[in-house]
């Protein structure tokens, strides 16, 4: 499969082909033309020749991002969206996993620096100072001037779970939170203590334990947790919310029962856990797709927006019901 079917496919020139796919296309191919090669492409099962283009075009056809952690799936999620947005423009990703580790973050970053690359899609990483301005980065889940973003509405998600709690009759509400500094997290905890002090409820007087965002973790924190009796718990990622579910059980509570609880993310196991996990959803694959588009979008010239804020709704299922 070859530019040549698409073009007859699409019913434009081969050279339109090559606009579109070499990023050269804005001002100069409609982007309801751009969109219908790009179709077609996907329907023949097209993909562009990226050495062939980077050696033409003098670029890598390539942008890195970087993760905390590949093994939480939400982040997977990140990369699939990233890769399809990346994929329809000609482009690859590569994958760097941080390992929640700030020092190998910034040594990651030094060696993508002196590699073939266009661009950077930073997740929770704040833009190295050793990025110039003229180099292009976007942004996740973090902000800083004069570096465009993408992010959750994570302080409307949290104020809405935290909300149905309050609703229900919920008084006395605990807190598992994530041990892992990143801004989506205080905006988390911005929320729970403003909806609370609306509420009434003093937020220093109720239940919070840390925890790393792992199974094991969670349980560990989370019995002690237990042990002050909130009749809710909220917790920053369904995976926490999994190991308060094991630790729950071993207490011998149950949910919604003797307590609620709460996730973040909306990961697939959330709808089997038993019962289904009331969470805040967060689309990552647009996440990615969308910190793409902007990345490519600014690489090539075009005007865009400096901050996307993607929406975080609460779902709820059967963890939550009012207190005992």
């Amino acid at each position: 499969m070859t530019s040549v079917d698409v073009a007859r496919r699409a019913g434009v020139s081969q050279s339109t082909v090559s606009l579109v796919f070499s990023g050269k296309g804005q001002g100069r191919v409609s982007e309801a033309t751009q969109q219908r090669v790009r179709r077609c492409a996907r329907e023949l099962g097209y993909r562009p020749n990226v050495a062939a283009q980077a050696l033409r075009l003098g670029s890598s056809r390539a942008v890195a991002l970087l993760v905390p952690d590949i093994t939480n799936p939400f982040f997977s999620r990140v990369l699939r969206g990233s890769q399809r947005a990346a994929q329809a423009a000609g482009y690859t990703v590569a994958l760097v996993d941080t390992a929640n580790d700030r020092r190998w973050e910034e040594q990651s970053f030094e060696a993508l620096r002196a590699g073939p690359v266009d661009g950077y899609l930073l997740f929770e990483v704040s833009a190295p100072e050793a990025l110039g301005p003229d180099q292009h980065a976007v942004l996740m889940e973090a902000e800083a001037p004069g570096r465009p973003s993408v992010r959750f509405d994570a302080e409307g998600g949290a104020a809405a779970a935290f909300e149905h709690l309050v609703e229900l009759g919920h008084r006395r509400i605990g807190h598992l939170a994530a041990a892992f500094d990143a801004p989506t997290f205080h905006l988390r905890e911005a929320a729970r203590r403003r909806v609370l002090a609306e509420a009434g409820l003093d937020p220093d007087a109720q239940p919070r334990a840390m925890t790393a965002i792992t199974i094991d973790d969670a349980r560990d924190a989370a019995g002690p947790l237990l042990a002050e009796e909130p009749t809710a718990v909220f917790c920053d990622d369904d995976i926490v919310a999994a190991g308060l579910y094991l630790a729950a059980r071993e207490s011998g509570l149950r949910i919604p029962g003797d307590v609620s609880v709460i996730g973040f993310d909306d990961m697939d196991f959330a709808r089997v856990l038993e019962p289904p996990l009331t969470t805040v959803a967060l689309d990552a694959e647009q996440l990615g797709a969308s910190a793409f588009e902007l990345l490519e979008a600014r690489m090539a010239g075009r005007r865009t927006r400096k901050r996307v804020v993607l929406p975080a709704e609460l779902l709820v299922r059967g963890s939550t019901a009012a207190p005992p």
